[in-house]
């Protein structure tokens, strides 16, 4: 099984929070940077017949200075989190 390898690397980023879609099949990711910013990520399980199941990269976002933006903005876009509640 091939296994997703985030862009936030430990060193550059520290993982805030992670927050998993009600199906289980999607992620997202909430990062504070070094410079005291912060980003997001969404990755999504995927399958192909060689690998079988894995999770792969969706959407990253921009950088945002404070983690309330960035909390807004990935409610924003994403669906399965507005419904989420």
């Amino acid at each position: 099984m091939r296994k997703f390898v985030s862009t936030a690397t430990s060193s550059q980023m520290h993982l805030i929070q992670e927050i998993v879609s009600p199906t289980g099949k999607r992620k997202l990711h909430l990062y504070r940077r070094k410079d005291g910013r912060y980003q997001f990520e969404e990755t999504y399980e995927d399958f192909d017949e060689y690998a079988g199941h894995y999770w792969t990269p969706g959407y990253q976002s921009g950088v945002y200075d404070s983690e309330d933006a960035a909390l807004a903005e990935m409610r924003a876009l994403t669906p399965w989190l507005r419904a989420k509640g």
